[in-house]
């Protein structure tokens, strides 16, 4: 049996990332006859159908999936010792497929990614935003940003800033008396679900936590519509500060307790290997130390490509 060769390997991600033959083809300057074919020999290498086409559709086998995975192992490697045999020569050039949180991503990862490939003219980007967590490896994601606390995972982590949460309301909830988090309760809450912690809410000044617990009578889980509804005067709520920075500057909002803090929440890379191709690294590099630069954010310091 003869082995599966990269440019194979290679054609079968085009072809699932790309969910046709023809799409696979054009982004390998190629013909779909050639591809086909590549895929027929792989199946055959194989002994097995990887996909499975109609007119109107294509779906991964289970054998497919498999191969899949291990695919994007030994070209992701393929392309690793690549770069790293050209040494400092090496080019921010391919696709990058990126997953983010639908608001962050909106507000922070997209106007990024825009400068990202207006520098780097031989690189493609793919930005999928949704709230839900993506499986890398089944939906050919290369880095997904994620906010929050890690969970187990076989993925490998690569900090990129803390988030500042505070809280903020209408200007006419500051007339209200309030000093301490006690004097919320009387308030009525808009919470954001998509990174809630509960409806228990901790507050700290000068290592003195004081802890609440909130009946949010207008619950949200998409960022863009949770900062709407605070201009609107729904409610108070905690939010990013990058969310609403010029909202507070500008007078639509005011920050209530500025005095209390709240926990930071980490923001990560994520990545399906462990050693990921130099053009992922330089996107997180770079993005990274534009994080550096959004109000309400705190970095350890410069991330390089290594």
């Amino acid at each position: 049996m003869k082995d599966a060769s990269l440019p194979q390997l290679r054609t079968f991600l085009r072809i699932v990332e790309r969910g046709s033959l023809s799409a696979a083809a054009k982004d390998l300057g190629t013909t779909q006859p050639t591809v086909s074919r590549q895929l027929q020999d792989l199946e055959t290498t194989y002994g097995a159908a990887l996909l499975i086409r109609t007119t109107r559709s294509l779906r991964v086998t289970d054998a497919g999936r498999m191969v899949y995975e291990q695919a994007r192992l030994v070209v992701q490697s393929d392309d690793i010792l690549r770069e790293r045999l050209m040494g400092d020569d090496a080019q921010v050039e391919g696709r990058i497929r990126i997953a983010a949180p639908s608001g962050f991503g909106a507000f922070v990862i997209a106007p990024f990614c825009g400068r990202f490939v207006e520098r780097y003219s031989r690189v493609e980007l793919q930005l999928c935003l949704s709230d839900g967590r993506s499986d890398l490896i089944s939906e050919g994601i290369d880095v997904a940003v994620r906010i929050g606390q890690l969970g187990d995972s076989s993925l490998f982590a690569r900090p990129l800033v803390a988030l500042e949460e505070i809280l903020v309301g209408h200007p006419r909830w500051s007339s209200r008396p309030i000093a301490r988090p006690v004097d919320l309760l009387t308030l009525p809450w808009v919470a954001f679900s998509g990174l809630s912690d509960g409806d228990e809410v901790v507050f700290e000044r000068n290592a003195h936590k004081q802890k609440i617990t909130v009946m949010p009578r207008f619950r949200i889980d998409q960022i863009n519509g949770h900062r709407e509804a605070l201009l609107a005067g729904a409610g108070i709520g905690l939010i990013h500060r990058y969310a609403v920075d010029t909202d507070i500057r500008e007078g639509r909002l005011v920050q209530l307790l500025p005095d209390w803090q709240r926990p930071e929440w980490p923001v990560n890379a994520m990545f399906p290997v462990r050693n990921p191709a130099y053009r992922l690294q330089a996107w997180c590099a770079e993005l990274k130390n534009e994080l550096a630069r959004i109000p309400g954010t705190k970095n350890a310091g410069m991330f390089r490509p290594v």
